[in-house]
């Protein structure tokens, strides 16, 4: 089956538009049912001056079910990047939503800032690359509250701690194994980059897993959208625009960080080349103090005048009297 590939922005944004998916694929990253979800009315897309592009990122007011039946709402925040120079804009994002836009309210006697209610904050970050320094598909990033005193895990629940930090999970579609038992790992299917067909934007699965069939089917329908297709060209064509100019920059990176490396190099050799230089100059004077002295001693044993031994010698009076 062919379907449009996920990790294009246009098409993961037409996949978690649907409420019923978006549930699904939200429940199966947090291992936890998500019994409600919105996405917030908002834009979607940030713009970055820098790449010229448009940088993905959703944000979803979900109502989740813990395993003790115990409901809350909380603010998922998801990002999803092709490249890893993306990292370094992450942060400009995160939090967003830790502060709350305030309401004017009226009374008789003065007006005042009404906030709206601040949820829990919970990060997702579907990465197309590999983090060397992270070699796993998926990884759970969760608070803890410890006793810094103590260095006691504390089974407590604080209301300071729940919104004013946050958990977060991270997934690297690129390292999805040949053998996929999880739910996850199955759901991960439809990510597959080695599917890639001669389109990039397109995926042409090779095996799909019972319970995301209708999630696949859903993905293959924009294929006969004439429109929704040059969305998608349109976005491999920024894409192949931005790493044209990346390899330039990485390219123009490596070039500088060999010119310093060869240029420290050279420094190190050239101080080498001055120490063994030192050295040699201070071996080669101790070397001739050392004959001086001797002949000196022989000079004095055969009678010579210290005034002879010093014009011979070259050491001086002080030198020769003490020998």
């Amino acid at each position: 089956m062919r379907i449009v590939n996920p990790l294009y922005d246009k098409a993961f944004e037409y996949l978690m538009e649907n409420d019923k998916f978006a549930k699904k694929v939200l429940s199966v990253i947090l291992d936890t049912e998500v019994v409600e979800v919105a996405l917030a009315q908002q834009e979607t897309l940030f713009p970055d001056e820098k790449r010229r592009l448009t940088l993905f990122r959703l944000d979803f007011k979900a109502v989740i079910q813990e395993p003790g039946g115990e409901r809350k709402t909380v603010l998922i925040e998801l990002q999803k990047s092709k490249y890893i120079t993306d990292i370094h804009r992450f942060r400009n994002y995160l939090g967003a939503n830790y502060m709350s836009k305030p309401k004017e309210k009226e009374s008789e006697t003065n007006r005042y800032p009404e906030y709206h209610t601040a949820y829990p904050i919970i990060t997702i970050y579907i990465l197309g690359y590999k983090l060397e320094d992270l070699p796993y598909m998926a990884v759970s990033v969760n608070r803890e509250i410890i006793n810094s005193v103590s260095k006691e895990k504390l089974d407590v629940k604080s209301f300071f701690v729940e919104h004013l930090t946050h958990q977060s999970h991270i997934i690297q579609v690129k390292r999805l194994p040949e053998k996929r038992q999880t739910s996850l790992e199955r759901f991960l299917t439809l990510f597959n980059q080695k599917w890639i067909t001669d389109k990039e934007y397109i995926l042409d699965l090779k095996e799909l897993p019972e319970e995301y069939s209708e999630m696949a089917t859903y993905l293959s329908t924009p294929l006969s959208d004439e429109e929704f297709r040059r969305n998608l060209e349109a976005e491999e064509e920024l894409d192949l625009i931005f790493d044209e100019q990346e390899a330039k920059y990485m390219k123009q990176i490596a070039a500088e960080k060999k010119g310093r490396e060869e240029a420290e190099k050279a420094k190190a050799e050239t101080e080498k080349m001055l120490e063994i230089e030192r050295r040699e100059r201070d071996a080669d004077r101790r070397q001739k103090e050392e004959l001086a002295v001797k002949l000196a001693v022989q000079m004095k044993k055969f009678g010579a005048s210290t005034e002879e031994i010093a014009r011979e010698t070259g050491l001086s009076l002080e030198e020769i009297m003490r020998l």
